[in-house]
């Protein structure tokens, strides 16, 4: 893997990271629209992830 790829992988990962920690946050909060929409978030960016580590 080259620098570029591994680096764009850490921000997916650290987006990732950042997303569920707001998702927990929605879900405390019972704002369950938000929570929702940062649950799909999350499946997509996990199948970012998988496709590009492929």
């Amino acid at each position: 893997m080259k620098k570029e790829e591994i680096s764009f992988l850490n921000q997916l990962v650290q987006t990732l990271n950042e997303a569920i920690f707001k998702l927990e946050e929605y879900y405390e909060q019972k704002e369950y629209e938000n929570f929702l929409n940062t649950k799909k978030f999350i499946f997509h960016l996990q199948k970012k992830i998988s496709e590009y580590v492929e």
